[in-house]
């Protein structure tokens, strides 16, 4: 049975009940009246009209609802009625809590979204100043620094340092540490890459840190300038590194293409280098790859 029909039956039921216990009442006195004025006038009045028969069939009917009404079977039916109800009523509030339930945990959820729109994953982009992938933040600009191209245990990976470092205590005047500098770029128009700016050779390399919002994972792809279906491309550029012959390690690092430096960093002061990277066939397979060729590489995100 369903929520309308049961309350439908409710009322009808509560309506029968007032209907039996205020009509009797008043058809009573109208029978009544009408009794008096026939004994009074000696006549008739309704012995054959339609009227009459209809009053006192709705008569006949309400008793037949009161004797109903007071019957046991008659109770038990309008307890069941009522017991209906109370437990739709019930099902009706237990339905609301859980729709409010529902609606606090999408409020929830789009809460969440949004705090997850404010969260990403990291990346720095070489040889930029600036983050401009979609929906991508700048965190901060910087130059690029590492240990110096001829020390035999310099550090081997790039790290981009803010221009706004916080300050720092003077150590004491020994050799025994690890030293940071900064670097430069090692293009010139004899190795510099189709595409990458020319002038660049001695400057000082820039870079940026980057939030990719809404993002858990980022990858750098060397041989390609497009990312892999599914992932979001950040940007692209060519694959640099330090010189093959120095005496310090060095690691590969994305430069971005459209390359830029550090204003007033054009000095020969070395420091960590960059040079473009050329491939060389032989355990590096040709095809898919070609000899003596520039090496592309892309950034991706997901």
């Amino acid at each position: 049975m369903g929520y309308l029909q049961v309350f439908t039956n409710a009322i009808v039921v509560a309506l029968m009940a007032m209907y039996v216990y205020e009509n009797q009442r008043r058809t009573g006195d109208v029978l009544a009246r009408l009794d008096r004025i026939e004994k009074e006038l000696g006549i008739d009045i309704f012995s054959e009209s339609k009227e009459r028969k209809k009053i006192h069939m709705i008569y006949d009917l309400i008793e037949d609802m009161q004797k109903l009404m007071s019957t046991r079977a008659g109770k038990e039916e309008l307890n069941k009625v009522q017991n209906q109800q109370k437990a739709d009523i019930r099902k009706l509030v237990e339905i609301e809590d859980y729709q409010i339930a529902g609606t606090r945990k999408l409020a929830d959820i789009e809460n969440q979204q949004i705090k997850n729109n404010d969260k990403g994953v990291t990346y720095i982009r070489w040889g930029k100043t600036q983050c401009d992938g979609l929906n991508t933040e700048t965190i901060y600009s910087g130059q690029v620094g590492g240990g110096h191209y001829t020390h035999s245990g310099a550090s081997v990976n790039y790290i981009c340092l803010p221009n706004h470092p916080d300050v720092a205590q003077p150590l004491k005047s020994h050799d025994y540490y690890g030293y940071l500098y900064g670097s430069e770029y090692e293009v010139y128009d004899f190795n510099k890459p189709q595409g990458i700016r020319s002038g660049i050779a001695q400057h000082d390399v820039a870079c940026a840190a980057c939030l990719a919002k809404g993002k858990i994972s980022s990858i750098m792809i060397p041989g390609r300038k497009t990312c892999y279906n599914g992932w979001t491309k950040e940007y692209e550029g060519i694959l640099m590194a330090g010189y093959h012959s120095h005496a310090a390690a060095s690691e590969f690092a994305c430069v971005d293409r459209d390359t830029e430096a550090m204003a007033g960093g054009s000095n020969n002061e070395n420091g960590k280098l960059f040079y473009p990277v050329k491939t060389v066939c032989g355990s590096l397979k040709c095809p898919p790859y070609a000899a003596d060729t520039e090496v592309l590489c892309v950034v991706c995100s997901k």
